[in-house]
């Protein structure tokens, strides 16, 4: 019995090494693929964007550009294969089916809901995966770590400059003391949570108070900043995530039907054009073409995915102030702000 109990504990123990190594280490020719795509001359791109706006549209088009303008200096040409899923998580699996019986080369996943279908059933048929519009990309479980070695996926970051828009809202304020930041955020969306806790500690750093509501969709947008204002918010940012985005304007209608008239810092330029005093926003076109020398990268056999590590912007940063709506809630930004934006 005690060589049965033996032997039945070692045959769990193997197995379960086999499904960890199965885990850890993907044993598909990566060399081999390089060798096939840098012998190409022709390339299909499957492109899925999660929903129709301003960020996301900016990052799928310039993607586009740029990688066509690449390849076509190599003297070859690619196509596109596009979905929206139209901000439906349901459509993602669809579109990037279709993408799969297609036989793409690579996807090209903007925002973090198509970004994670994608990966899940690319890995099936080690079609290189490149997201975009993800805020935090290891939380999102679309990568191990951000320096590459996740076999067949990498892509970039649309991480804004978190702790210069703490700094950004209290320039506007006229300072940190007895000032109160709130954060409205999406629960539902990993981009919107990851940034309000990145806001939160940012806020805790500076000994700033700090407030938060979250919504679960655009009917409750009213309710929550009338909310926040009663919990004392002086100002309000609004992460990029793509429910804020989409609605941006109802944000600041909202905002003066409820009388509430809270200052809005938005996490990006589009969004700040909308509903937003003031931004210090990454550029979208630029994460865009990031990606894009990303694909260019695999497709011409030069590297995989997993020896490119995740991208994102780390410097110049826009300034980008709408005095338009500042005037719409009776807010007056300050002079040093506008000549930054200037």
């Amino acid at each position: 019995m005690k060589k049965i109990l033996i032997l039945t504990l070692a045959l769990v123990i193997a197995v379960t090494g086999c499904f960890l190594a199965v885990a850890c280490t993907d044993n598909f020719d990566y060399e081999a693929q390089k060798s096939e795509y840098a012998a190409k001359t022709s390339y299909k791109v499957g492109v899925i964007q999660l929903a129709p706006h301003d960020a996301l549209d900016q990052a799928n088009n310039a993607f586009c550009e740029e990688l066509t303008k690449l390849i076509e200096a190599e003297g070859k040409t690619v196509t596109f294969e596009k979905g929206n899923a139209q901000g439906e998580d349901a459509n993602n699996s669809s579109i990037i089916d279709n993408f799969i019986a297609k036989d793409v080369d690579l996807i090209y996943s903007i925002a973090t809901a198509s970004s994670q279908t994608a990966v899940s059933k690319a890995k099936d048929y080690h079609i290189p995966v490149i997201f975009n519009a993800v805020t935090d990309p290891v939380d999102a479980k679309l990568v191990d770590k951000l320096e590459g070695q996740s076999n067949y996926v990498t892509g970039v970051s649309d991480i804004n400059p978190i702790a210069q828009q703490v700094d950004l809202m209290v320039e506007l304020m006229g300072g940190s003391e007895d000032l109160t930041v709130g954060v409205l955020y999406v629960s539902k969306e990993t981009n919107s949570v990851v940034q309000k806790d990145a806001v939160k500690a940012a806020c805790e750093a500076k000994g700033i108070a700090f407030v938060d509501e979250s919504i679960d969709g655009v009917d409750n947008i009213g309710n929550a900043l009338t909310s926040l204002k009663s919990k004392g918010a002086d100002i309000v940012y609004l992460p990029t995530d793509n429910v804020l985005a989409a609605n941006a304007s109802a944000v600041h209608s909202q905002n003066i039907n409820q009388n509430v008239k809270l200052p809005i810092v938005c996490g990006e330029g589009g969004m700040a054009s909308a509903c937003g005093v003031a931004t210090l926003s990454v550029d979208y076109s630029y994460l865009g073409k990031l990606a894009a020398a990303q694909a260019f990268e695999i497709l011409m056999g030069k590297k995989t995915a997993r020896d490119i590590p995740v991208a994102s912007q780390t410097t110049d940063f826009t300034y980008i102030v709408n005095e338009e709506i500042a005037n719409a809630i009776g807010f007056t930004i300050p002079q040093s702000v506008i000549d930054k934006a200037q």
